[in-house]
């Protein structure tokens, strides 16, 4: 078939490779200059089932209440988010009920450990340079009831299959000396050997190259502007560039897929929740982490990205605004100097923004629509890395009619 996938960041970069991989001839169109460019491009760099756990979850609800107002909080409300937020914030609401919050991190969770099976077999098939780390993710407590709770968390990881180790300060230090200074002012520790990280764009761009090998055919600074249909399926899609067509469509257009599900007369649960990072040049650092650091306390992770460190973290709700906000930036400066007190405060850093496609359980949305032609990959939340090679080995799967290797009920848009 001919397969038109809207989208060029890692989702629609790596639903368009195994579609290829299965013979089809793919298009992929994207408004950007080049792959990857949106959400896919700073991001914390981390690819971990570990963090499977819906944001839904009991006591979410009371932290957002707390943290109302306050512009240094790790989860903001913004009041630009209504209305637009109402009905989703209500579904929001209701999976954060201890059943639906541990039936949504199973269903993820299975999804993630899925991808990474086919994550590696691409890598053992195809080299990509990402600044991939040796394996392992070490989260951070610095008080005795943080603690507890990871130690309930890790319970549930480790009855789902999670290799879970839970650690005393010592041994934070131990598996990573770059911890030694703030060593007394950790109560313990979550390590998790099996989770990886790397460069999210490097990666996307890699695969790309991949997808063009197999003459894939990427149609880029190309804006989408409407999907005529016909007869209750799309006709075509019609462009700044003029009108595309094939046999099917894949909507991978992360938190801009709802508008167009919206002109076609469904609606995508999907909302979009910004994250902040940065970017620090550390050339030359020798005493650097050597794998990522996750503080509990402070929301956000560390990630050595070959000669650079990746801070990601916080939430903000505030429609598709991507501005840059002055003062949630200077906390991930400041939490990396909480993490690493040593880095090297010369260092140039790049400030970055983007916006994670969120549902309200946390699961994404794979699977048919209501238009028979038309599929949709969206909705990955702050796991587009981690679950991005399962959802599209899945999809096309799906698409070419063979049962996908993992069961996709619990992501079909009827469960959302």
């Amino acid at each position: 078939m001919r397969i038109v996938v809207l989208g060029a960041g890692l989702i629609g970069v790596l639903t368009a490779y195994y579609l290829a991989k299965d013979g089809h001839e793919v298009v992929v169109v994207d408004r950007q200059g080049d792959v990857g460019l949106e959400t896919s491009f700073a991001n914390g760099a981390l690819i971990t089932p570990s963090t499977s756990d819906s944001w839904a979850a009991p006591g979410t609800p009371q932290k957002i209440l707390k943290w109302l107002g306050r512009e240094e909080a790790p989860l903001l409300l913004r009041p630009s988010a209504f209305p637009g937020i109402t009905r989703w914030g209500l579904a929001f609401l209701a999976n954060c009920r201890a059943p639906r919050w541990r039936a949504n991190t199973e269903a993820v969770l299975g999804l993630a450990l899925y991808s990474m099976q086919e994550l590696h077999a691409l890598l053992a098939d195809c080299a990509i340079d990402f600044d991939r780390n040796k394996p392992g993710l070490l989260k951070l407590f610095r008080d005795p009831l943080s603690m507890a709770s990871a130690q309930r968390a890790g319970a549930l990881y480790a009855e789902l299959g999670i290799d879970t180790r839970l650690l005393s300060p010592e041994a934070c230090v131990e598996i990573e000396p770059a911890l030694a200074p703030i060593g007394h002012q950790i109560s313990g520790g979550m390590f998790y050997p099996g989770d990886e990280s790397g460069d999210s764009w490097k990666f996307t761009t890699g695969v790309a190259d991949l997808c063009r090998a197999q003459g894939v055919d990427f149609r880029l600074s190309t804006r989408v502007l409407e999907l005529p249909t016909r007869a209750g399926r799309i006709a075509g899609i019609t462009t700044d560039k003029g009108t595309l067509t094939g046999d099917a469509y894949v909507l991978a257009l992360g938190s801009y897929s709802t508008g167009l599900a919206r002109s076609l007369g469904f609606r995508l649960p999907v909302y979009p929740a910004k994250g902040y990072s940065i970017t620090v040049e550390a050339k030359g650092w020798n005493a650097g982490p050597r794998i990522p650091i996750a503080d509990d306390g402070r929301k956000m992770a560390v990630t050595p990205l070959g000669s650079r460190l990746r801070v990601g973290g916080t939430v903000e709700f505030a429609g598709y605004d991507t501005r840059l906000n002055e003062t949630r930036g200077r906390m991930l400066v400041e939490g990396l100097g909480g993490i690493l007190p040593l880095y090297p405060r010369n260092a140039a850093i790049t400030h970055w923004a983007g916006l994670r496609p969120l549902t309200p359980s946390g699961r994404p949305i794979i699977g048919a629509t209501p238009l028979p032609n038309l599929f949709v990959n969206a909705g990955h939340g702050p796991l587009g890395f981690t679950l991005a090679c399962g959802a599209g080995r899945a999809l096309a799967d799906l698409i070419q009619g063979r049962p996908p290797g993992i069961d996709l009920a619990s992501f079909a848009l009827a469960q959302h």
